[in-house]
């Protein structure tokens, strides 16, 4: 029962490693930025712009609330895991957030799109992408157990994900006419599922006896565009298998001033309202079995985590038999995303100060961001954050010239530290970002 805990835990941690974060929030201060009307859909930029196929605008964002420390410790010249005897019950629960150990990551990557102004005060854009969401959650009850072996009954892991086409049209209008300054966007989605899944491990009741660890379990979950077939998961073929809706709304209001400060810039939105059901290759899971366990490996500090990632689906189809049969229906709930940003340029506006509020399933912080842009062809942001589960720093970058190619990049990290098969020891938080467009009729 231990070496399954230790394996889903790692299995975990590998998960986190590969995730990225969305560096593109070091993009939301700058007037003639390309995509960070993805983050406030009033946000305008200065030039017409065509995606390069797959190219346009790829990021992701993910985020946790543990690291590699919270699991491994040093002693001398050898590293423990937190099961190893060497290490206290108390020196590892005490380590452990108050709330439960939490990985969460959404992704997005365009791969066509288009960005038009109409008017003097329109713009338009349009883009077909695909997006995604991966959440896993392990309680700490579960990890009590783990490192203390005491019988009783305690929820179990819970992982979900849901992937989808996002076809997007947005408008943003400039409604100076009404109040000078203020801006006010809105994104309808036409959302398509493509793949979701769901595995919840509600309950494990654990007896304990000299020689043998006794697990029954009661838990449940869906599939879908995938099934559970000879105690493994087989994925169908590509295909369309539901429909939603989604809206973002935003709006900017800029206050102009005279003088070493040139104004104060007021921002806010929120993303994804909406909802996305699927209607076809929708499986429903349950389990309810019993497994028993003798003897125990453990793993010391040269463990391949990548390697044993294999391991994961034997050892659970070990502890419980997972039944599949058809279901009429699934359906998955967007996760919702607010900003709100508060901006000081200065200099005529080619330096500036901005904080940014973001927050996101259950997931929040406060990024502090130093923005310069020397030339208008020319953005570059220093930023880090200073509320949320761990404190971030990092930098974006983009050349935007009125015509021709315009590319951005940037990063975002909560630590540089990571083990030999590049896990982050303190914190999974992470970012990188990227977008390659083709400009035009630039202001």
């Amino acid at each position: 029962m231990k070496r399954y805990i230790l394996t889903v835990l790692s299995a975990l941690l590998v998960l986190s490693s590969l995730a990225s974060a969305q560096a593109l929030r070091g993009s939301y201060f700058f007037e003639t930025s390309l995509m960070r009307g993805k983050m406030n859909a009033a946000f305008a930029p200065q030039n017409n712009f065509v995606s390069l196929p797959l190219l346009g605008s790829a990021g992701s964002d993910s985020w946790s609330n543990v690291g590699l420390r919270h699991f491994v410790f040093p002693s001398g010249n050898e590293v423990r895991t937190f099961m190893h005897e060497g290490v206290s019950a108390e020196s590892f629960l005490e380590g452990l957030p108050a709330e439960d150990p939490y990985l969460k990551s959404r992704f997005e990557m365009d791969l066509l799109g288009a960005g038009l102004r109409l008017g003097e005060k329109g713009f338009l854009t349009v883009s077909l992408g695909v997006a995604g969401d991966v959440s896993a959650l392990v309680p700490n009850e579960f990890l009590r157990f783990a490192k203390t072996g005491a019988d009783g009954s305690y929820p179990g892991p819970v992982v979900s994900g849901n992937t989808y086409g996002v076809l997007s049209v947005g408008y943003s209008y400039d409604l100076s006419q009404l109040v000078e300054g203020l801006r006010f966007g809105a994104r309808i989605k036409l959302l398509s599922g493509l793949y979701a899944g769901k595995l919840d491990l509600r309950q494990a009741n654990v007896r304990i006896q000299a020689d043998e660890v006794a697990v029954s379990t009661d838990g449940g979950g869906y599939l879908v565009g995938m099934d559970w077939n000879n105690k493994k998961i087989q994925v169908g073929n590509f295909g369309l298998r539901g429909f939603g809706f989604g809206v973002d709304l935003g709006f900017e209001y800029q206050f102009k001033l005279d003088g070493f400060i040139n104004g104060v810039n007021i921002s806010a939105s929120v993303n994804d309202l909406g909802r996305l059901g699927y209607k076809k290759d929708v499986h429903t899971l349950s389990t309810g079995a019993s497994a028993s366990f003798t003897g125990f490996q453990g793993i010391n500090a040269d463990y391949d985590f990548k390697a044993n990632l294999d391991k994961v689906v034997d050892d659970f189809s070990r502890l419980a038999d997972v039944s599949s049969s058809p279901a009429s229906g699934y359906d998955c709930v967007l996760t919702p995303s607010i900003y709100a940003g508060l901006e000081i340029p200065f200099l005529q506006e080619m330096m500036s100060v901005g904080v940014l509020y973001y927050q996101a399933s259950g997931f929040k912080h406060v990024m502090a961001s130093y923005n310069l842009s020397p030339f208008r062809w020319l953005n570059l942001s220093l930023n880090g954050t200073f509320l949320g589960a761990r404190n971030t720093y990092g930098f974006y970058a983009e050349f935007i010239p009125k015509k021709w190619v315009g590319v951005f990049f940037g990063m975002e990290k909560a630590s540089l530290k990571t083990n030999k098969q590049h896990i982050p020891i303190d914190n999974f938080t992470e970012s990188a970002c990227l977008g390659v467009n083709i400009v035009f009729g630039g202001k």
